[in-house]
């Protein structure tokens, strides 16, 4: 195994920076520092179509699995037995589908910590082969909205996979535990189990995508 071999899907380009995101969207943001877009960033690749346009009613706090093209979520979905390799969770519904999520890769100018896409780049045909939107029945509408805001709060963080010895310990910041720690806030309760992975150099535990996808969820579309 290499060290990529639970990188979390190469996806799809930010739409905005931490500095336009906090002028445009979520009070929690005002805080963060504005991103500097380097001169000699490289140009952005153009995608292919969204697997589906966004629906009517996706609302801030829902969740947006992703099953990637690439080897790494192949090995994702086979370890954890599911369809899906990465999460995002939706922090403005509308008038466009924004979706969070924490991505070691997806835009190259801004590696490795929490970005903000847009619905057309994440599920880009470029990024998946399927894609679907969830609503946790566990939380109401406001509880969504505030863990919404929660991981909005947490985009230009670093992302930082890597195995957990000890679960009570606070966990490293990837696309699942993104959206655990903003539940979290909502539901202290919400206990998803993480998943005992046995190889060298990368054994530990990991929580997997597939173990939110099994959570009392309403599906509200899917592209498969």
């Amino acid at each position: 195994m290499t060290s990529t071999l639970f990188a979390w899907m190469a996806s799809g380009k930010l739409l905005l920076t931490k500095q336009t995101f906090c002028q445009r969207s979520l009070p929690l943001c005002a805080a963060l520092a504005a991103c500097a877009i380097s001169a000699s960033a490289p140009l952005p690749v153009p995608l292919l179509p969204p697997l589906f346009a966004a629906p009517q009613g996706v609302q801030a706090g829902d969740w947006v699995f992703r099953s990637g093209i690439g080897g790494d979520s192949a090995v994702i979905r086979r370890v954890g037995g599911g369809r899906y390799s990465h999460v995002g969770i939706v922090v403005q519904g509308a008038p466009h589908v924004l979706v969070a999520h924490a991505t070691p890769d997806d835009e190259p100018r801004y590696p490795k910590q929490v970005v903000v896409s847009a619905w057309d780049t994440f599920a880009s045909r470029s990024h998946a082969h399927a894609v679907a939107i969830a609503r946790p029945r566990f939380l109401d509408a406001s509880q969504r909205a505030a863990s919404a805001r929660a991981a909005a709060a947490r985009v230009g963080q670093a992302f930082d996979l890597r195995p957990v010895a000890d679960l009570a310990a606070p966990p490293p910041l990837y696309c699942t535990t993104l959206l655990l720690g903003a539940v979290r806030a909502q539901a202290p309760a919400f206990a998803p189990a993480w998943q005992r992975v046995n190889a060298p150099m990368l054994g530990g535990h990991y929580l997997l995508p597939q173990t939110l996808a099994a959570q009392d969820l309403q599906w509200l579309a899917r592209s498969e």
